[in-house]
């Protein structure tokens, strides 16, 4: 008998060992998925700004840290750049998210200044994008908040070549302001600004100065339906 019972508490004894193994088997498994992602977003922050050792299939290094030519600047205003875009605000506020322009110089007052809609950083699962110091941690996905210079300017991202009119505001991250074809009323980019108008995207890149015009971003940042993993 006392055999029996000393084997009851083995057997006891190995169970719990065996679920505790399992039980903590899955908060190693999450946070590799978590470092796995937080690694691609981090390689697409580098492809975009420029900083990347390698590059999209079927494209050279080369070719992505060639310049690109802008187009035209058919909207540029006549007394650029005297008068230019001083300030780009960006909102974080669903379901728009506002952008307004404020203008300065002699021809400031008869400008276009919005507000225009656009879609920020979706930011990845688990984390809050609306705390200003994760926002701005590279990898994250979220809009950076705060106010910042642009930084300069590009025809395209190098991620995505849908992605058009790209202002730079924070390119160590690949982060800017860029058209895209799909804006929806919530939070959905990988960190930029998608601006729903072309012809907005275009106005700002023509109009902004790098190092004189700023981009603040602030408002409340909501968790979307879906964000990126």
């Amino acid at each position: 008998m006392p055999k029996k019972s000393q084997q009851r508490k083995h057997k006891g004894r190995v169970t719990s060992r065996s679920s505790k193994r399992a039980s903590t088997k899955k908060p190693t498994l999450a946070r590799a998925v978590k470092k796995s992602a937080l690694a691609r977003a981090k390689a697409l922050e580098a492809l975009d700004s420029g900083k990347t050792a390698g590059g999209r299939r079927g494209v050279s290094r080369r070719a992505l840290l060639t310049p690109q030519p802008l187009a035209a600047h058919s909207l540029r205003n006549s007394d650029f750049p005297n008068t230019y875009i001083k300030q780009i605000s960006v909102s974080l506020d669903d379901p728009d998210h506002w952008l307004t322009l404020s203008w300065t110089g002699p021809n400031s007052l008869s400008q276009e200044v919005g507000p225009f809609r656009t879609s920020p950083g979706a930011g990845m699962k688990g984390l809050n994008c609306d705390d200003a110091a994760m926002s701005r941690r590279s990898g994250t996905k979220c809009t950076p908040k705060g106010a910042f210079a642009v930084e300069g300017f590009q025809r395209r991202l190098n991620s995505d070549s849908r992605a058009t009119f790209v202002t730079w505001f924070m390119q160590r991250r690949g982060i800017a302001l860029h058209y895209f074809p799909v804006v929806p009323a919530y939070a959905a980019s990988h960190g930029c600004v998608r601006i729903e108008s072309k012809r907005v995207a275009q106005l700002i890149q023509d109009n902004s100065q790098v190092d004189e015009t700023q981009v603040v971003v602030s408002g409340m940042w909501t968790k979307p339906p879906k964000q990126w993993s």
